[in-house]
């Protein structure tokens, strides 16, 4: 059994350098992404068989969308401003919404429990003290309309991600280019 996900790379040297310096301005001792780990994820899978991983690299190869733009705009957070695990930057392309249909035509079950809402990951929040979240919800409001730059989308992965202890690998193991 494996544990993957499909997702687009940030490779845009001058967008990861904005990721990275918005990260660390609002980051309070939280766990964050490293810049060369951030990426849009589109599907998640815990547990994937051989059979099912098959299934979904035929899907990936079965995309059809064409290479687009997409600009990285504001801060969000999930599940909610209230009880924040996730801070993200947001992902606005109308194309990303008809690559992720694509990439999720198959029968494997994704371990998503969310709808898809594009985003990069930029830190995981834990045991947030209420002066820390007070914080914290006053950065968001601050780069909540933050322009991080634009991407061009021009291809897909998939990952393996293997857990080590504290630390987390991830290895390309398939790829479509648009």
């Amino acid at each position: 059994m494996a544990r993957v996900f499909s997702a687009i790379d940030i490779e845009e040297p001058e967008v990861l350098k904005e990721l990275e310096h918005v990260r660390d301005s609002i980051d309070l001792g939280f766990n964050t992404v490293p810049k060369e780990k951030m990426h849009i994820t589109l599907q998640f899978f815990e547990d994937v068989n051989p059979e099912q991983l098959r299934e979904i690299k035929e899907a990936m190869d079965c995309i059809s969308v064409q290479p687009f733009p997409a600009e990285i705009r504001g801060l969000g957070v999930f599940p909610s401003k209230d009880y924040i695990r996730v801070i993200w930057a947001g992902v606005e392309s109308e194309s990303i919404h008809r690559l992720y249909h694509q990439v999720s035509g198959h029968g494997t079950e994704s371990s998503n429990n969310h709808d898809f809402k594009p985003h990069i990951t930029l830190a995981r929040v834990k045991n947030l003290s209420p002066g820390k979240k007070k914080k914290l919800q006053k950065s968001l409001e601050e780069f909540s309309e933050h322009e991080f730059g634009n991407l061009k989308i021009d291809k897909t992965r998939l990952f393996e991600s293997k857990v080590t202890g504290n630390n987390t690998r991830y290895n390309i193991i398939h790829e479509k280019e648009l």
